[in-house]
Formats: structure tokens, C-alpha cells, sequence
């Protein structure tokens, strides 16, 4: 599965331009996977599930070894990611 668009753009703002590639898919629903160690491998995946334009839920890989071991979730639907589990 390859990406709609692929994006550098300093997302963690350290200075540093991550590599961001979008997916968008048939149910209206948008991916945006960071690369944020240059790695070749996602470390966070963002997901506006409705197209609305706000992210709904946030999945962060920590350590580096290709799974996401950390959610951030917006429980209340305002917009805001107010909800973080950490496994």
C-alpha cells in the first residue's frame, strides 16, 4: 500500500523535517504515518477517521522497534487528544 501524497515537514519541532506520508481511504477517513528517526518506518500514525480535518486518534511506536506502543485518543470529539493509554 503506497501513499496518496508524501510530505518533509518538521512535525515534532525540533528543526527537523520528518517524512510524512498521507493515505487517504475509500471510507472518507485520512493516515498521516510520520517517520520521525528517518528509519524508513512510521513512529506515529495519525487518523482523522471522519475527514473532518481533526485527528481522532494517534499511535506512537517510543522505542523504535516498528510497533506502536502508545494512544492518544479524542474521546470527547472536540478536537483535542485528551485520552492517552501506554502499553
Amino acid at each position: 500500500m503506497g501513499f496518496d501524497e508524501v510530505h518533509k515537514m518538521d512535525i515534532t519541532g525540533d528543526g527537523h523535517e520528518e517524512t510524512v506520508g498521507v493515505r487517504r481511504n475509500e471510507d472518507g477517513s485520512v493516515e498521516y504515518h510520520v517517520d520521525i528517526d528517518d528509519d524508513g518506518t512510521a513512529d506515529m500514525k495519525a487518523v482523522d477517521s471522519d475527514g473532518d480535518g481533526n485527528i481522532d486518534h494517534v499511535l506512537l511506536d517510543h522505542d523504535g522497534d516498528g510497533k506502536y506502543d502508545a494512544a492518544a485518543v479524542d474521546s470527547t470529539g472536540d478536537g483535542q487528544l485528551d485520552t492517552m493509554a501506554e502499553n
